[in-house]
């Protein structure tokens, strides 16, 4: 392995077998080999069994090399996208929301491991921006308004006017048009923000500054995330997570750079008999409320801005929708265990959301069901906190290929439950 990783210059993809046989130690010398990389730090995947007589073995160790060889078909592109890391500059807009501590990371280390940049504001910039562009004859988001910013305008012609989206006005959280004007504002002042300081991702605190004294930042952190923006007009997409999850974001930026399409940011909210759902306190981007190949004006059509639930003083529109069925998403977050970097993955198949699902959970909130590879209290126990990114399409060995080359730990499982991991 040292050879072929000195000759090559490349990683080695490393599998076991060993050979069912109880007349020699078949077993004994893959785990004293296996033992001496885990040792070092060095991943493998280890077969046990008899491949002469039993199918199952043949074809576990057919999935491990499908599997190894879709990483090493993606190597130039993961590369590509470490070499990208570097280029990237973060934007945290508030600090910790919540009392979370994993929403929180070390920039030296975030410099150290993946050469990424860090700027950060207070989120009264954001209010400060977002008041000039538009002229209120009292409260923001609650008096008449005068538009004075030509784009808050477009997007509320878009939005509203148009119909391209629906409106609920029933809740006392969102009483008119008011509050939504603000939240445009919010995020046209944090797109100018990000191209000022020449951000490519970033995260809103949002908790509870925001959310309990002028709005919540659902509208920002859906469209931020998105391909198109609340004009209908294509635009860059910048990773963006809720209460500044730092990890969360970075997490979100990975899997956009390996697909060149939306991420998001998800709550771990609940696994049940095998299927996972995800929801988020007010937004997922509206590109995952219908297929990856669909209009993405269609898809917001199909955007509902609906009052927000009691525990935000402020009120304010969620952006609420659901993932349709069938589709293959790659559920991931990188975090910290004892303080070293670990990736943990896993790929879901998503099923239908009934809108009388809403009823059950927070009637605002947007849905994602899937079907998981592995058992609920296995995903509970690995998952390392309560946040997650999510892309559509199965990126795991995209995602092993990727923590293999960072020389970081990784415990991501496959299509078939497989687990491949590397120690932190």
């Amino acid at each position: 392995m040292k050879y072929f990783e000195a000759e090559t210059g490349d990683i080695a993809r490393v599998i076991i077998f060993s050979h069912k046989n109880p007349k020699v130690p078949g077993l004994v010398a893959g785990m004293a080999i296996g033992g001496g990389l885990k040792r070092i730090g060095i991943p493998y995947t280890h077969i046990f069994g008899d491949i002469e007589k039993d199918p199952r073995v043949s074809r576990d160790l057919e999935s491990v090399l499908r599997f190894y060889k879709r990483g090493a078909e993606s190597a130039e592109k993961v590369k590509d996208v470490i070499r990208k890391l570097k280029y990237q500059k973060y934007l945290a807009l508030g600090g910790m929301s919540l009392r979370m501590p994993t929403t929180t990371v070390d920039v030296d280390q975030w410099q150290k491991v993946f050469g990424i940049s860090y700027e950060t504001l207070d989120q009264s910039e954001l209010l400060v921006r977002a008041e000039n562009m538009v002229e209120w004859d009292g409260k923001p988001g609650e008096s008449n308004y005068k538009i004075l910013d030509r784009r808050v305008e477009d997007a509320l012609d878009f939005l509203w006017r148009k119909k391209h989206g629906r409106f609920d006005f029933s809740r006392p959280s969102l009483k008119g048009i008011e509050k939504i004007v603000y939240q445009l504002a919010l995020y046209y002042a944090a797109l100018d923000i990000v191209k000022e300081y020449n951000i490519t991702f970033m995260g809103v605190k949002c908790q509870d500054e925001l959310s309990a004294r002028h709005c919540t930042a659902c509208i920002l952190t859906a469209f931020m995330n998105n391909d198109v923006g609340p004009d209908g007009k294509p635009k860059p997409i910048i990773p963006a997570s809720c209460e500044n999850d730092m990890d969360s974001a970075l997490t979100q930026l990975i899997l956009h750079l390996l697909t060149g399409k939306p991420a998001g940011f998800g709550d771990f909210r609940d696994v049940e008999d095998g299927v996972l759902t995800i929801m988020n306190c007010g937004q997922h981007p509206p590109y995952f409320f219908g297929r990856p190949d669909e209009d993405p004006v269609k898809k917001l059509d199909r955007a509902e801005y609906i009052g927000q639930e009691i525990f935000y003083a402020a009120g304010g529109a969620s952006v609420r929708g659901r993932t349709p069925g069938g589709l293959k998403m790659t559920v991931a977050r990188l975090a910290r265990e004892n303080l070293r970097y670990q990736l943990v993955a896993t790929v879901i198949e998503t099923i239908d959301v009934d809108p009388s699902e809403h009823e059950r959970y927070n009637y605002s909130w947007p849905i994602i069901k899937g079907k998981i590879p592995i058992p609920d209290e296995v995903l509970i126990d690995v998952w390392p906190c309560n946040h997650l990114g999510f892309a559509f399409g199965d990126l795991t060995p995209e995602l092993v290929e990727f923590a293999h080359r960072v020389g970081i730990g990784y415990k991501i499982f496959a299509e078939d439950g497989k687990e491949y991991s590397r120690p932190t």
